[in-house]
């Protein structure tokens, strides 16, 4: 795959099939994330943007861009699910990277943009939540889906997906099968 970046507003017209000033009226009523280019004023278009606008509207992800972002943010302390889980997304052809708190998680956050959350609800507990209403309240990440790795009998388990979080897993789940859901929510 070539490494695309950033598209102008005609490439992301031709993924959609549609006229370039109809992305531009997207990007103008702010449905659209875009930024000008200094002089002319033409638009540019993030990829991960673009992928997130596709997914929000229903639109068929082009397969040379939906693999644009298999980045994975993980706010975790557990060892085993640092060590293994890590390896397992790392080996599914995810780029990981690894935060023990939630200060780290915010920095890597905004730098790194990922794809999707994987978020130990041993870690974080309570602060969690919070970090669920920020994520979810926030425009610039409300396209990061989020998986809570939570302990088997979790009392707090429907409140965190009514909290904003995309799925569950059980903390003592197969590593496999950790990335094989991780898979699974990089596609929606």
């Amino acid at each position: 795959m070539n490494e695309l970046h950033v598209l102008t507003t005609g490439e992301a017209a031709r993924y959609c099939g549609v006229n370039f000033r109809t992305v531009i009226r997207w990007i103008e009523r702010g449905q659209l994330k875009a930024y000008k280019l200094p002089g002319r004023g033409d638009h540019r278009i993030c990829v991960e943007d673009f992928v997130g606008f596709l997914r929000d509207n229903a639109m068929p992800v082009p397969g040379e861009l939906a693999g644009a972002s298999r980045k994975v943010l993980m706010l975790a302390g557990d060892p085993e699910l640092t060590g293994s889980g890590r390896q397992a997304l790392l080996q599914d052809g995810c780029e990981v990277d690894v935060a023990g708190d939630a200060f780290v998680a915010g920095t890597l956050l905004a730098g790194c943009k990922p794809a999707l959350m994987l978020m130990d609800a041993n870690l974080v507990g309570a602060e969690g939540f919070r970090i669920l209403d920020h994520l979810r309240s926030n425009s610039d990440y409300a396209n990061v889906r989020v998986l809570v790795v939570a302990p088997a009998g979790d009392r707090d388990q429907q409140r965190w997906l009514d909290a904003g979080a995309d799925a569950l897993i059980a903390q003592a789940t197969d590593r496999g099968e950790l990335a094989a859901k991780v898979k699974l929510l990089l596609e929606v």
